[in-house]
Order: structure tokens, then sequence, then C-alpha cells
């Protein structure tokens, strides 16, 4: 018996755990959403919770972070049925096979040993099998006695959404899911029944339906763009640009207008505004003597932006689709001469044309894709910062083949 007792100290993040983790979050995610509220102890336990779909498992796989390495216990009479099930389980989840049959206490037992004797942590589904109704099965002893014998802590946890999204002998369907941690209770304070985790998981069942997850980055973005944050933020990244900053104006649109597309017009206004200002004042500059930094920019550039301002400051129109930074055209201003009054005319117009565009269409798609940005927020900077930055690599060196 004293083998059996044998409890391991987790053993902090892994690539398995990692992965899994992180993968069924973002399926989640995609199918509906996903949210997990509440905390859980960092170490070995036992997981009591309600069962009403295949998809429980996953759910509870990505509650929990991979140092917990979570490991559940399955049928082998229904899951290790055949060679490509077993790898495929062992992929997805992890899973340890227990018998149901005669003695599935004992078997068990022998899984518990396999994964808490590892310091990971043990879901058991005491109901013992998926409700078709969604109401609450009696529980089963055998988490209970796992708990005492192991000494482990158990936690109950419910499964909120699950039976809609995936019924049992039903199709996947869209819909949001949420996983409620329980309080932790002591294995000394157990009762055989489960009464008290029963309870904890019925009361927390009864809260209501799950509550669709939105991405925090998307929520505070959102929020600081109904303010005067957000357009200070637009005005100042296009003073930046004009000036030296070496990414686009309009990315700001495409970053950060996204999480708000009714605030997408006004933060075009405000990154004109303060793309033609820092216009301004690179010619400035310029005319002053003072050699303004260009990162990332060719001879050919330079030598655009000089043709096209030696016509005047209408010249500034020409800059919109060729790829040539804005602050060239500032400093060829400044240089040649151009009347600064009709040259922040002319730039306040050709910013405005081009924001307002970009603006408008940021609006436009936004407000369509917005069942996927308010989940996806943080995935789509990343992509969005990648794609720019390989257009941004393309557009130079197209520029610099050209001599």
């Amino acid at each position: 018996m004293s083998a059996r007792r044998r409890v391991g100290l987790p053993r902090g993040p892994n690539v398995a755990g990692a992965l899994r983790h992180t993968i069924w979050r973002n399926v989640f995610h995609a199918v509906g959403g996903y949210r997990v509220r509440g905390r859980a102890p960092y170490e070995a336990m036992v997981v009591v919770a309600n069962h009403a779909s295949h998809a429980d498992t996953p759910a509870l796989v990505a509650a929990f972070p991979s140092p917990y390495k979570p490991v559940v216990v399955a049928a082998d009479d229904y899951w290790y049925s055949s060679p490509v099930r077993r790898r495929l389980l062992e992929l997805a989840i992890g899973a340890v096979p227990v018998s149901r049959a005669g003695g599935g206490y004992e078997a068990l037992v022998e899984g518990a040993q396999r994964v808490l004797g590892t310091g990971s942590s043990l879901l058991v589904f005491p109901e013992g099998t998926r409700s078709t109704d969604g109401t609450l099965g009696e529980f089963r002893t055998g988490a209970a006695r796992i708990a005492k014998e192991f000494d482990v802590p158990l936690l109950p946890v419910a499964v909120v959404g699950t039976r809609e999204l995936l019924p049992k002998g039903g199709r996947l369907r869209r819909g949001p899911v949420e996983v409620r941690l329980g309080q932790v209770i002591q294995p000394e304070d157990l009762d055989e029944d489960l009464a008290a985790a029963r309870e904890q998981i019925a009361a927390l069942l009864a809260e209501g339906p799950p509550v669709p997850s939105e991405s925090r980055t998307w929520r505070v973005l959102r929020h600081h763009l109904d303010g005067p944050v957000g357009l200070t933020a637009a005005a100042a990244w296009g003073f930046a640009e004009a000036i030296v900053w070496p990414v686009t104006a309009e990315l700001f649109l495409v970053l950060f207008a996204s999480a708000n597309p009714r605030r997408a017009v006004p933060a075009s206004a405000a990154l004109a505004a303060g793309s033609a200002a820092g216009l301004v004042t690179t010619a400035v500059l310029t005319r002053r003597g003072v050699v303004v930094p260009a990162p990332w920019v060719t001879p050919s550039m330079r030598a655009t932006a000089r043709e096209h301002m030696a016509t005047g400051a209408g010249g500034i129109w020409r800059q919109a689709l060729n790829g040539v930074p804005s602050k060239l055209y500032g400093a060829e201003a400044g240089r040649s001469g151009v009347p600064l009054g009709r040259f922040a005319v002319a730039a306040l117009g050709a910013r405005g044309v081009r924001a307002l565009a970009v603006g408008a269409a940021v609006a436009v798609s936004a407000r369509r894709a917005e069942p996927f940005l308010k989940r996806f927020y943080g995935p789509y900077l990343g992509l969005t910062t990648l794609g720019f930055g390989a257009g941004l690599w393309l557009v130079i060196r197209r520029w610099r083949t050209r001599g």
C-alpha cells in the first residue's frame, strides 16, 4: 500500500503539456470562445468534474497551465479498442487507461499511481458516463478514495457549455465553453460519497450559461480608443513617422483601430493631422541644416522624392502609393524652399485622403471580423506585424534594385 501512496512534485513546464494546453485553448476560442474562472493550487491533486461531452476532457486540459500536466483516466474498453484510437488519445490529451469492468477501483489506483507519482494531477469524471440531458448524476466513490489513499487535495470543477458544443451522439456546433474551478477540499475533509464536491459543482453549474470570452488586448485597446488616449497616440504615431519613425503611419489603424471600428475614422483624422505636422517639422529642421536620421531608405527613394518635390508643394500627392517614406518629401520640401504654408495644406490633404481611405477600410473589415478579433486579437497583432515586416522588406528590396 505504501508504494501506491507515493506522490511526486510537479516537474514544471513541459513541451507536451504546453502544446496541448495552447492548442486546445485556441480550438475552443475558434469554435465559440473559452474562459477559465478561478484558481487552483500548484500541486498534485485529484480533479473531479461533471461529464456531458467528449469535449469535457480537452476543456479541462486547456484549463490548467502546462506545469500541472493534467492527465485523465480513460475507459480502456472504448478509447483503447484500436491502435489508431489509442495513439490519437495519447497525442490529444495524454490519457491513462482504466478498466470499467470488475475491479475498476484497482485499475483506477494503478492509473493514479502513474499520474500522481509523477506530480501530475489526475482528472476523474465521478459520474462514470456522459449525461444526455445536462443533469448532474450520482458520483462514484473512486475519486474520494484515491484522494485519501494518496493524501492529495480534491478540486471540484464545473465544465459549462460542452454539451451544447458537442452533445452525446450529436455533432459539433459553435458555442462558448467555460471552466469554473471550485474550492479545494483536503483529503481529511472528504466524505466517500463526494457530497461536498458534488454540491460545489452543482452550484457552479447553476450560475448560468458560459460567458463568451474576450481578448484582454482587444478590450484594453477598445477602451483607450474611445477616449483621448487613442486619438493622441494616433497623432503621435503620424508625427513620429513623418520625422524618423520607419513604420508607415497607417499601420497604427490596422493594428489598433481594428479593436474599435467606429473610432477608426476619427483616429484616421488624428493620424493625418499628426503626419502633416511632422512633415512640416521635418521641412523646418532640414531648412535649418538639421540632418534627421532616415533609416531603411535608399538613394533611389531620395531621388524620387527630390524629383516630385521639384514641382512644388503638390508633389507630396505623388507619395501615396509609391512606397517612398513621407519624411523624405518633408526633407526635400525644406531643402528646395517650398513655402511652408502651401506644403502644410498639401501634406494635410494628401495624408488625410490616404489615412481616411485606410481608416474606412479598417472600419468595415474590422466590424465584420469583430467576433474573431475579440477572441484572437493577440495572434492578429502578431500576424499583422509579421506581414508588414515582410511587405516592408519587399518594398526596400524593390527600391534598392532601381539603383
